[in-house]
């Protein structure tokens, strides 16, 4: 009896033994096994549009060298020959469809993912990562706005920003069936195809003609915006508010108050944000979190229909 026991203690001891084992290898194993799984554990970084980056980069630097290889500075893009200027346009706006492509689904997945983050599904570090890649993109349209301005210094240069995004919803995947590349002579075979292209697309002006970046007609309702306190952005059901604050902010420091027409945020006593919505929200529904560096607040919205600002008296 002593015997058997013994070796059912044995038995049990071993199990135990092998059971932790196996528990201690899953554990260090877990990272791994979960990206074998598809999870990552930040936000997969979507590449900028690095060859229409390039693209216009390189037919700049050809074109400074046949028009202006002793001028420093942009000053010289607005002087281009018309056939020159044309064909440069034509390559910005490419980049900026490209931009706008990637800001449509950064804008998307961070929408779906800030759900996640609110509801504790997803870490801190996931959504600060999407913030990161949002950053980069931002830092990119800036850039692209800058040449716009060096182009057609008397123009707005957020309308080839709009006009691009306009194209982005309207053509969808289809877009570059109507942005093709031209041919490599940036002479007159490649400006007929720019020409031609920019012509099919419809609502852009044709290759010579003047105001190149404003969009006809009334702007669309605005998405989002930014100012030095905030940035905000919309869909149809919710819109979002990231208000910055010190990142070693505590959240008994916060203090949000929502109303059906209006919203106060404050920091350590301090307004941050106060103001009359544009339109009215449904307070039950609206929720807040801290961030590292940010109080990210979500209004929703009483009617699905778009915002056409943030606040009654525009402040984006």
């Amino acid at each position: 009896m002593a015997a058997w026991l013994l070796a059912v203690g044995v038995v049990v001891a071993v199990s135990l033994v092998i059971s932790s084992a196996v528990s201690f290898w899953l554990a260090l194993r877990q990272p791994s096994s979960l990206e074998e799984l598809g999870v990552k554990p930040t936000y997969p970084r979507n590449a900028l549009p690095e060859e229409k980056i390039e693209a216009y980069q390189q037919l700049k630097d050809k074109l400074r060298g046949e028009f202006a290889k002793d001028m420093a500075g942009d000053q010289w893009v607005c002087k281009l020959p018309a056939h020159a200027k044309d064909l440069l346009k034509y390559r910005l706006m490419q980049r900026a469809i490209g931009d706008m492509s990637l800001l449509q689904k950064i804008d998307a997945d961070a929408r779906g993912y800030w759900k996640l983050f609110s509801k504790g599904i997803i870490t801190s570090k996931f959504w600060n990562s999407v913030l990161a890649a949002e950053r980069e993109l931002s830092q990119e349209i800036e850039a692209l706005k800058l040449e716009a301005l060096a182009i057609e210094p008397s123009q707005d240069p957020q309308g080839i920003v709009s006009e691009a995004m306009q194209l982005v919803v309207r053509y969808g995947d289809k877009i570059w069936d109507k942005f093709p590349e031209p041919p490599e002579n940036p002479g007159g075979a490649a400006m007929a195809a720019a020409a031609k292209a920019v012509a099919a697309a419809g609502g852009l002006p044709r290759p010579g003609a003047p105001a190149p970046f404003a969009p006809p007609g009334p702007p669309p309702p605005q998405q989002g915006g930014s100012t030095d306190a905030y940035k905000w952005r919309q869909d149809t059901e919710e819109v979002e508010i990231s208000v910055h604050v010190p990142s070693d902010t505590a959240k008994t420091d916060i203090k949000v108050q929502f109303q059906p027409k209006s919203l106060k945020v404050l920091h350590c006593g301090k307004m941050l944000v106060e103001g009359a919505l544009a339109a009215p929200c449904c307070p039950e529904g609206c929720t807040w979190t801290l961030s590292k560096g940010s109080v990210v607040v979500t209004l929703e919205k009483a009617s699905p229909k778009p915002w056409p600002g943030l606040f009654a008296q525009a402040k984006t």
